[in-house]
């Protein structure tokens, strides 16, 4: 039994699982090259990712079983481009899901959970307006009442899953277009990106990336943080999101205290409505389990302070919490309509194909400048980049299948040395170029990782903060950010037996059992998939040495 599962918008993709197992799956930046495909472009089938999955499987569209959808667009016309691109042969093999359901279905199928509160919180969901798929959802309810000039959209989503149904239990939607500076409430999401617009703004490529903001929050004054006014308040028993900027004075061009100041105020509330959202789950759904999905879940102290509330025994944080996990999702939710799932497991998120030796030579063969040695013992070339990494160099670190979701797991890593201080400035600066204030993230065996920071809590998708115990913080000052924060990702020989045996390698020579492990990309592009994207930015980033799975690389 297989099920494809597709999304159209930005970080839009395909996954398909086969006989309950998640077989394959891309995101379309990754293919097209282009950040956040899918994102002012009007909504397009991403055929590139369906082609990319059915390929690698050897199959067709006919071998599908089911398709199933989801869509921020406000115009959908995915069933008549669906229709066309299969000759109108699959239509009745087609769904629709709303967004925030494909997040619930993403997360709660990967936990391995018998049932779970889960908790969506993003910038906007499926739109909701007189005539669409999300209206026929929700058939006659009050919520598909609309006056004929309003349209809502998805905010914040709540529901109770077990293995065989759901149930939605709390809902809040939100006037769409929503525009920064009216009164209404808006998503959590929102509100963070208002904050990011604002005080992170680049105006050279007019972005304002949100793990800027939190990464800048850490620099503020606590003192000023702790005296601000509460801005997200509880209303009747629905969360209050400001749809203002906080303390507007304070902007993208003031001074760095300011606006560290003010992202700390930002981080603190969305801190605040998160604790409160994970707290109503528990009042509607009991449950002792939580699951969590949709971009603002992708902020890792929020995470943290969920798990450490005590709440709920197992908490759950998905690697494609953002829109890249969507087709994970809806295939999902396909795969559940088909069949009774018994049994799931803990996702691992290393689902794109594996590139072939011929593939790799034929790449390396089209760059005759490069050395390269090929090694048939694994273990050998292991001990060689954990020697090169000890001596202070920076690693490109390709590995077998790529990880869905923005966080590098490992397999299209850029790796280096955490014991230097100056390491933190050489990345920042000289190869990924970005702000010298955002910190990198600590790979840890997961056996020593009490040893060095204050949790002993499995976090192998780096979505959770801790703090570094004090008599690490000077020996792995590249990781350890301003607040004596890490967000540590758990490596075990189970989860990623390559890179688990690197950092061995890297341990047993120094004494560290920690890496530094950032994204394998260049400041513009997404994280590299193929061998010959790989070569590319190792040459345009000057990084020093490139592991292609057996292959070490340098240049002549």
């Amino acid at each position: 039994m297989r099920t494809l599962g597709f999304s159209v918008g930005h970080d839009k993709g395909a996954v398909i699982i086969e006989n309950g197992k998640v077989v394959i799956g891309i995101t379309q930046e990754r293919l097209s090259r282009i950040k956040h495909d899918g994102a002012y472009v009007g909504g397009t089938i991403p055929l590139d990712s369906i082609n990319y999955c059915l390929n690698e499987l050897g199959l067709t569209i006919k071998d599908i079983d089911s398709f199933v959808y989801s869509t921020t667009e406000k115009v959908d016309d995915i069933e008549e481009q669906f229709n066309k691109i299969t000759n109108n042969n699959f239509s009745r093999s087609l769904k629709f899901i709303p967004h925030h359901l494909a997040h619930a279905y993403s997360t709660f199928f990967s936990s391995g959970f018998e049932e779970a509160a889960v908790v969506i919180a993003d910038a906007s969901g499926s739109i909701l307006s007189q005539s669409n798929q999300l209206k026929k959802w929700y058939g006659n309810k009050d919520r598909g009442n609309l006056k004929d000039d309003e349209e809502w959209t998805e905010a914040i989503s709540i529901y109770h899953f077990t293995k065989n149904k759901y149930e939605e239990v709390h809902k809040q939607w939100m006037i769409y277009p929503s525009y920064s500076g009216n009164r209404d409430s808006v998503s959590l999401g929102m509100m963070y990106s208002n904050g990011s617009r604002q005080i992170v703004y680049d105006p050279n490529n007019h972005s304002w990336n949100a793990g800027k903001l939190m990464g800048l929050a850490s620099y503020a004054e606590p003192e000023i943080v702790e005296s601000a006014e509460d801005f997200v308040k509880e209303i009747k028993g629905n969360l209050f999101i400001p749809n203002y900027e906080l303390y507007p004075r304070v902007t993208w061009s003031s001074d760095f205290h300011s606006r560290a100041c003010v992202a700390g105020i930002y981080q603190r509330e969305q801190e605040r409505a998160s604790l409160w959202l994970a707290k109503k789950a528990k009042e509607l759904t009991n449950s002792t389990n939580i699951c969590v999905a949709g971009g603002s879940f992708l902020n890792c102290n929020s995470n943290e302070k969920i798990l450490n509330s005590g709440l709920y025994e197992n908490c759950y944080f998905i690697p494609p919490s953002d829109d890249s996990g969507i087709p994970l999702g809806c295939a999902w939710y396909a795969y559940q309509e088909l069949m009774d799932i018994k049994e799931t497991k803990m996702f691992s998120p290393y689902i794109g194909k594996t590139y072939s030796r011929n593939e790799i030579i034929s790449v390396l063969n089209d760059n005759p400048n490069l050395v390269f040695t090929e090694y048939t013992d694994f273990n050998q070339l292991t001990e060689e980049v954990s020697r090169i990494l000890s001596e202070n160099r920076v690693i490109g670190w390709f590995q077998d299948g790529s990880e869905i979701g923005p966080r590098a797991l490992g397999n299209r890593s850029i790796l280096a040395s955490p014991i230097k201080p100056w390491m933190t400035g050489h990345i920042n600066g000289d190869i990924k170029i970005r702000e010298w204030y955002r910190p990198f993230a600590p790979a840890v065996l997961f056996e020593h990782q009490k040893d060095v920071f204050e949790s002993d809590v499995y976090s192998p998708y780096m979505l959770v903060t801790t703090t570094v115990k004090e008599e690490w913080r000077k020996r792995i000052p590249a990781v350890t950010h301003i607040d004596n924060s890490a967000r540590h990702q758990s490596v075990t020989e189970l989860s990623n037996p390559k890179f688990y045996n690197l950092i061995k390698s890297f341990y047993n020579k120094t004494g560290v059992p920690v890496l530094l492990n950032t994204s394998f990309n260049g400041p513009t592009e997404p994280i590299v998939e193929t061998p010959k994207e790989a070569i590319a930015t190792f040459l345009e980033r000057n990084i020093n040495f490139l592991v292609i799975n057996n292959f070490l690389i340098s240049r002549g």
